[in-house]
């Protein structure tokens, strides 16, 4: 006979701990999410410069240098990058598991011959998955090539502002050594990363607003912010960063002319001479 003796309290403490450490992780998972999902968008309006044409690009990229914002922001964004995927992807596994037995059991239930009434049926095959269960299949499936491609344009991206900052070139991020990049092939790589990351980033903030009532906490119209209504704004914006950066990369290809280049084109408006 085992002398061994267990202490419920004992355990729940030690369930507590491992609770309070999960969220811990879930928190520190959603804010580095969310970060990296703003600062995307972000970085989105700064290349799209580019539609301005390479004077516009290189007017930004040079302030960036020129003032120390692109070197932290370099250094910060490569960081809060390994950490998201480090927390956020530690129950891949066993949510990965969990998904295939209840498909597997849904598929049984849909296919068997058991003595089941209908109404009794149908309510067993709604553990089969469904659309919010897809997406976090797909978050997960982007979230994979997007470490991968991510990484190496961090690395790209990163070299670029070394070599300035510490004078092995003149210039840093440009206009022309970007758009020779993209041409010489990148496109591939950037069109896979910009599908990928406008999709993980929409369904990554549909599911925090979700998961932690986000939209209710919204002054005036929170109460308004639906589970279906954050769905639709998630697809609204997935669009629309998705037309902008495809518009970009194919001005970035030089498939299509820069289409704001005129704006700066204009004369400053107290340049204008008023006829006497």
């Amino acid at each position: 006979m085992s002398s061994e003796v267990t202490h419920p309290e004992g355990e729940l403490v030690a369930a507590r701990e491992r609770a309070r450490r999960q969220w811990k992780l879930d928190v520190i998972s959603t804010c580095t999410g969310v970060f990296l999902a703003l600062f995307m968008w972000g970085h989105m309006f700064f290349v799209s410069t580019i539609l301005t044409g390479e004077r516009g690009f290189n007017f930004i990229a040079d302030m960036f240098e020129h003032y120390w914002l692109a070197q932290p922001t370099v250094v910060l964004v490569t960081i809060v990058f390994f950490v998201h995927f480090v927390t956020a992807s530690r129950k891949i596994p066993a949510k990965l598991a969990e998904r295939k037995r209840i498909k597997d059991l849904g598929d049984d239930i849909t296919d068997s011959n058991w003595n089941i009434s209908k109404e009794d049926r149908e309510e067993l095959e709604k553990i089969r998955p469904h659309e919010e269960t897809s997406l976090w299949i797909w978050q997960v499936r982007s979230g994979m090539i997007i470490l991968a491609l991510g990484s190496i344009h961090l690395f790209v991206v990163g070299a670029d502002v070394v070599q300035r900052t510490f004078g092995l070139e003149e210039l840093g991020i440009n206009a022309a050594e970007t758009m020779d990049r993209v041409q010489d092939g990148m496109w591939m790589l950037y069109a896979v990363l910009l599908y990928m990351v406008e999709l993980h980033a929409g369904i990554g903030l549909y599911r925090v607003t979700v998961k932690w009532g986000l939209g209710s906490r919204i002054p005036i119209i929170g109460a308004r912010i639906t589970r279906r209504v954050a769905h639709i704004m998630e697809k609204l914006v997935l669009w629309f960063f998705l037309i902008v950066g495809f518009i970009t990369l194919l001005v970035m290809a030089k498939v299509l002319d820069p289409p704001l280049e005129p704006l700066l084109d204009k004369p400053p408006l107290n340049s204008i001479v008023k006829p006497e």
